[in-house]
């Protein structure tokens, strides 16, 4: 059982963690050889948050006035990061990441004359 000055602490704490960071919260699930991210980002618009891919390596940062947070996730190389899609709603970012399609290689027949 907590004091009540050691209850307030653990209550400044836990505030002051919702304050200045997202939830810690993602989840990633893969359906239909696509890649769903989701990440929550509460109190954050598409315009605060930032996301670039480099060498395979998923970079989030976002910023608000009383919020940051920076997190990275590093991808196989089945997947097409050129085709990554981003969405921002209700206080959830979910990228999306479709795998590489294998192109089948073609048989060039050669006719002898």
């Amino acid at each position: 059982m907590y004091r009540r000055s050691n209850a307030w602490s653990l209550l400044e704490d836990i505030a002051e963690r919702a304050i200045n960071n997202t939830s810690k919260t993602a989840t990633m699930d893969i359906e239909d050889d696509i890649l769903t991210m989701n990440f929550d980002v509460p109190g954050l618009s598409k315009s605060d948050i930032k996301i670039a891919i480099e060498d395979k390596v998923i970079t989030l940062e976002g910023e608000t006035e009383s919020r940051t947070f920076n997190k990275q996730y590093k991808l196989s190389d089945e997947w097409d990061i050129h085709q990554t899609e981003a969405n921002v709603k209700n206080g959830v970012l979910t990228l999306t990441i479709p795998k590489m399609k294998i192109q089948k290689k073609k048989v060039l027949e050669i006719i002898v004359k």
